[in-house]
């Protein structure tokens, strides 16, 4: 009898170590997990930003669907400068900047006076504009042997694996009157956490929700201006 009591005992002491072990472990690998997971995410998100961000610059507005932002980076172009030559310390303690220098050096008859007196010279600075294919601008997204284009929009880790990216656009009028454009791209963390510890996921959305905060990644804020910043920035 006594023997069978210790055998219990010692059964009961393995369990107990073992669920002490496991509820240490389980979040440990959840947050592990989830922050592998994310890291592609966002790394995605900053992608769609480059992009959308492009597309303001040349049109002043985002794009409102993945068609649109896709078809952007395939076969439209962006302004790049190129430049030559910078200026020296003494050409900027006398008050000559780029923009000055390149206007004098556009029109030479003009601005002969100005051109003598920095002596400047196209041979020694220029500054010219070309237009690029989007992704040849940002080559370093291109690049990656993780990004396709075709499936910029295709969160990554979820359980069917065709879900997408919310994407919306909106806009604010600021104190000025001005019309301000705005985009943002998120996703829940239900989408990319599926199928791991049913209560870690479960905690970690609540504790999204009680701040009172997206309960997901989000880049941008289709509501109000935010300089397109991730959540996790």
């Amino acid at each position: 009898m006594k023997s069978l009591l210790n055998i219990i005992l010692v059964c009961a002491a393995g369990l107990l170590a073992y669920m002490c072990y496991e509820s240490i472990q389980i979040p440990i690998q959840f947050n592990k997990e989830a922050a592998n997971r994310e890291a592609v995410i966002i790394q995605r998100l900053k992608d769609i930003r480059t992009l959308q961000e492009n597309h303001r610059d040349k049109y002043q507005t985002y794009c409102s669907s993945w068609a649109e932002l896709k078809n952007f980076a395939k076969n439209d172009s962006v302004p790049i400068v190129i430049k030559v030559g910078s200026l020296t310390d003494a050409q900027l303690a006398d008050g000559l900047n780029e923009q000055k220098a390149w206007q004098y050096l556009c029109d030479p008859k003009k601005y002969k006076k100005e051109i003598e007196k920095f002596n400047l010279s196209k041979e020694a600075f220029s500054r010219d504009t070309m237009y690029v294919n989007v992704l040849q601008k940002d080559s370093a997204i291109a690049s990656r042997k993780d990004f396709d284009i075709n499936t910029i929009e295709i969160v990554p880790f979820t359980e069917n694996g065709t879900d997408t990216f919310n994407l919306a656009v909106g806009s604010v009028t600021t104190a000025s009157g001005y019309s301000m454009a705005l985009f943002e791209a998120s996703v829940e963390y239900a989408k990319y956490l599926w199928d791991l510890n049913e209560q870690e996921l479960a905690n970690k959305i609540d504790d999204k929700n009680q701040q009172e905060k997206f309960p997901g990644l989000k880049v941008g804020d289709a509501t109000q201006a935010n300089n397109n910043a991730g959540n996790w920035e």
